[in-house]
């Protein structure tokens, strides 16, 4: 499905899938099978997009072009400033809800990257910069499985495309990608991606990440930042919340995730395994299988107001868009103004779907207060003389 560019930013990676293979990544961080689109923590900066490319092929025409685009976008002259390290330990929570986080942030370096450690550090380290940032849920398993639910709104591919049905990691590959995942929760950081919350592979160019700064390269995955606070240190503060909900899709690789209604065979290693409680919490059972039905935490909401959601006329001068936005953007320093043509596509809450993103008409993004801003058509419903000024559609 194609990803109109709105340059709002959400992570996210297209990779192709090869169980086990050292490359095998799923390749598609946190970014919309649709399109990737809004997500922040204060949308005054960047909307919130959804996560979760749809795979697309790593080699043919498609993947050269995207690979030469991908290239031309410069890294950002500052750099990456490495995050601060997330320690999930016995003051944080249960070892219960400990054993869920490590397995969710397996699953996500796993599918996500493949079976290199550094590669699954990278991808775990934005899972874990969202976690603490108020564009998204404050809990492990909450910021993988993000969306999931609904194809188009799934941050990463991997929790609503069947991957985890259709591949699993051998015994070896899971044990390597929790213990990675412990690592991570133990207070290890990847200071080369810094504080990057989205990603994809080199063979993709997804609409959102020419409006998102390009922070640092690992193997075929680039990563990204938001411009402005959104993308500062200063707004990725401690906020895990201490309790992981309980992911059914979980349950074929996680004891801590298994319940009665997946009855087709036990997950394939036990936790205590590769992670063990502290000495103070193993002799409370914590690890007892219990149901425990946390819901994933539901960020839907309102725009913020420098993000304008509208309803276009199909029938005025598509000119006449752009005086809108400007008039409707005036006196703001961030604005986003969006529009639709089509009412019952238009978007009134975040994050917004991949289906209402891909009928988009109208874009109009302005960073600073003063600045010129992009205006972009859908040029397949307004045809425009400049295809600088059409909404790009993903590969």
């Amino acid at each position: 499905m194609a990803a109109l560019i709105l340059g709002l930013g959400v992570v996210l990676l297209t990779a192709s899938r090869e169980s086990d293979a050292p490359d095998g990544s799923h390749g598609s961080l946190s970014q919309p099978a649709a399109s990737s689109f809004l997500m922040g923590p204060s949308p005054a900066d960047n909307p919130i997009l959804p996560a979760g490319e749809l795979a697309a092929a790593a080699i043919g025409p498609a993947a050269d072009i995207a690979r030469v685009i991908n290239a031309s976008i410069p890294l950002a002259s500052q750099g990456s400033t490495p995050a601060s390290p997330l320690l999930i330990s016995s003051g944080t929570g249960s070892a219960l809800n400990r054993e869920r986080a490590i397995d969710c942030l397996a699953a996500a370096g796993y599918y996500e990257a493949g079976t290199k450690p550094e590669d699954q550090r990278a991808v775990m380290q934005v899972v874990l910069n969202r976690v603490r940032h108020s564009a998204f849920p404050h809990s492990v398993c909450g910021v993988v499985f993000q969306g999931s639910a609904r194809s188009t709104g799934c941050q990463f591919t991997f929790t609503c495309d069947g991957a985890m049905d259709q591949r699993q990691p051998s015994p070896a590959a899971w044990q390597q990608a929790r213990m990675v995942a412990l690592g991570m929760l133990s207070g290890r950081t990847e200071p080369l991606v810094g504080h990057a919350t989205h990603y994809h592979t080199n063979w993709v160019h997804p609409v959102w990440s020419g409006e998102m700064q390009k922070i640092a390269a690992v193997d075929t995955h680039l990563f990204f930042r938001w411009h402005g606070r959104m993308g500062e240190p200063t707004s990725f503060k401690p906020r895990y919340s201490g309790t992981e909900p309980q992911v059914p899709k979980m349950g074929l690789l996680s004891f801590a995730h298994y319940n009665d209604l997946l009855p087709t065979r036990a997950p394939i290693a036990s936790p205590v395994q590769f992670a063990l409680p502290d000495a103070g919490e193993a002799s409370q059972n914590t690890y007892a299988l219990v149901t425990v039905r946390e819901p994933l935490p539901d960020l839907t909401s309102t725009p913020d107001p420098d993000i304008i959601l509208v309803t276009l006329d199909p029938a005025a001068d598509p000119d006449s868009f752009l005086a809108l936005a400007e008039q409707k953007c005036a006196g703001k320093g961030n604005c986003r103004f969006l529009g639709w043509t089509n009412p019952a596509r238009t978007a009134s809450q975040f994050p917004i779907s991949g289906a209402a993103i891909d009928a988009m008409s109208f874009s109009f993004i302005r960073h600073e207060a003063g600045g010129p801003g992009k205006a972009r058509w859908n040029c397949t419903e307004f045809p425009r003389g400049n295809q600088a000024q059409c909404l790009r559609r993903g590969a």
